[in-house]
């Protein structure tokens, strides 16, 4: 349980590379933060008693499996990543397209990544989505209905689930939280997973956007696995055992221009 805030931007840095990466060895983050071991022990030390992380002999892990990392710090994490990401996943759409996008700051980029495109039909429960696309007058952008979630805009409930099986579209992106080596597709929270297994089951073709990080995180809610996807879009070529299973599923993996 955390007993304290985080008062530094370093400490923070160290808490969002933790549970992104799973594990951050005390050279790893001295490196990334531009500071010296000892510096980065004294931290880890102060995060551990405080909750925030777990502290091991040469590094750090995250404490808990439920809990996403702020949205804030998403948006920054890995942004060259998942704006490499976006742009390769939205390669794959055509012009005149009908397509879901659902909640994270990866799918984010890939809207982003659209304003090349013409005359699309997006439906989101993603309200940063919907804001970025909504200017576009040869876009008809439909905005699921539910409880909009402050901390990162995500419009969730039954409401938004009931909202998004109202549609069929040709494509569905969605984001997840982590991935194991056997495909299950992982998420911190219940109801984005029933909108993104809402999404899956709507869309004639599903990609999946995913860093590469999201193999070393292991939250505890299970979206599907990847016969439920047909493209899988990341930025480094994911294990030998990852892409047989790749391969089993029939899944087509796309892979970014290194970033």
């Amino acid at each position: 349980m955390m007993h304290d805030t985080l008062n530094t931007p370093r400490h923070r840095q160290i808490v969002a590379l933790v549970q992104a990466h799973g594990f951050m060895s005390n050279e790893d983050l001295a490196q990334r933060l531009g500071v010296t071991v000892q510096t980065i022990r004294r931290d880890l030390n102060a995060l551990a008693e405080t909750g925030h992380v777990a502290r091991y002999h040469g590094g750090a892990s995250p404490t808990s499996s439920t809990e996403n990392i702020a949205y804030g710090e998403r948006q920054t994490l890995h942004s060259r990543a998942k704006d490499a990401i976006g742009a390769c996943a939205a390669a794959l759409i055509p012009d005149g397209s009908s397509l879901f996008i659902n909640i994270g700051t990866t799918t984010e980029a890939f809207a982003r990544a659209l304003t090349g495109h013409r005359d699309l039909h997006i439906i989101t429960n993603n309200l940063h989505v919907a804001v970025a696309l909504s200017p576009r007058r040869d876009f008809r952008t439909v905005l699921a209905g539910g409880l909009v979630r402050p901390q990162d805009g995500g419009i969730i409930g039954a409401g938004a689930t009931e909202s998004l099986s109202g549609f069929r579209a040709d494509f569905g992106v969605i984001g997840i939280s982590g991935v194991e080596e056997d495909g299950t597709l992982l998420d911190f929270d219940l109801d984005e997973i029933q909108c993104a297994r809402a999404i899956m089951r709507h869309a004639r073709r599903v990609i999946l956007l995913a860093d590469h990080t999201k193999f070393t995180r292991k939250p505890v809610g299970r979206v599907g696995d990847l016969t439920m996807i047909d493209d899988f879009v990341t930025d480094r070529i994911p294990s030998a055992e990852f892409r047989t299973q790749l391969e089993a599923a029939n899944v087509t993996l796309h892979v970014t221009d290194n970033v």
